[in-house]
């Protein structure tokens, strides 16, 4: 059984009425070995300071309220179960992997899905697929949902070029508000760890209906922290920017393409990066 805990931040930008809210909270992590490459994953948090409280814009959105009510899962949800489920991890083959999870996946959505990432050896491209039954939460962080469910899943190609470390991955498929299309992404990998990078996403959702922003889009980056902690973790802060949270173009977070990233690292052309 491995226990952290942490203090944190939730942000919510670009409310027409406050262009910046935040809340300060303290994070409990747990991550449980149960054997046979099975695991039990937890994130609890609780509200130190937030000003969430005020916001009172309700949703206009037309699509299915995927994401949009993000100011009642943000106030009503300020302290509770960020996510807890099961996890199975393993290798069909060298090349082949997969993780099979259940359970509260997120802040919004529970659910049972799958994700399988094939990465053929030296090849510099990779392929993927996922597939989720999806439940929205109830806004108040517990166990209780309601009454949306969406059977939602991608299939991704990746690929690590071989310039200035730029990966370069399209995820196509079927989102949370039941709209279809494709998410394109660009990162890149510097030598010290750090990693900035952009995405968008274009459905069959058009942009009237969609509403404000037209269409998801965001940047991203990553801050290692082993030179703070001035040790070998690999631990590291992560951020996504978009400039307004719609409906449109939602996808489950961290369950779509997780094992290629993760993995990253240990691909051949950052190997021998790293005996460089």
């Amino acid at each position: 059984l491995n226990v952290g805990a942490n203090l944190g931040q939730r942000i919510n930008i670009m409310d027409p009425d406050d262009p910046l809210r935040y809340q300060i909270l303290g994070r409990v992590n747990f991550d449980l070995d149960i054997g046979a490459d099975w695991y039990l994953r937890a994130s609890l948090i609780g509200n130190i300071y937030n000003d969430f409280d005020d916001i009172s814009r309700p949703s206009s959105s037309r699509l299915p309220r995927v994401r949009s009510n993000i100011d009642r899962y943000l106030g009503d949800g300020e302290t509770g179960i960020s996510s807890l489920y099961l996890e199975k991890r393993g290798m069909l083959s060298s090349e082949l992997s997969y993780r099979a999870y259940g359970g509260i996946l997120e802040t919004m959505f529970s659910g049972v899905g799958a994700e399988v990432l094939w990465e053929p050896f030296p090849s510099r491209f990779a392929f993927g697929a996922n597939l989720n039954y999806a439940r929205q939460r109830d806004f108040d962080a517990g166990f209780s949902h309601l009454s949306y469910g969406v059977l939602t899943g991608h299939a991704s190609v990746y690929w690590a070029s071989p310039f200035e470390n730029y990966d370069a991955a399209v995820h196509l498929g079927r989102y949370l508000a039941k709209d279809y299309g494709a998410t394109f992404e660009v990162r890149r990998t510097f030598d010290s760890g750090w990693q900035v990078g952009g995405f968008f996403t274009l459905t069959d959702v058009p942009f009237e209906v969609f509403g404000e922003g037209s269409f998801d889009k965001g940047i991203f980056f990553r801050v290692p922290l082993n030179a703070l902690l001035n040790n070998n973790t690999r631990a590291s802060y992560s951020a996504v920017v978009r400039t307004i949270q719609r409906d449109g173009g939602a996808r489950l977070e961290g369950f779509g393409d997780a094992l290629y990233w993760e993995g990253r690292g240990a691909r051949p052309d950052a190997l021998a990066r790293s005996r460089h």
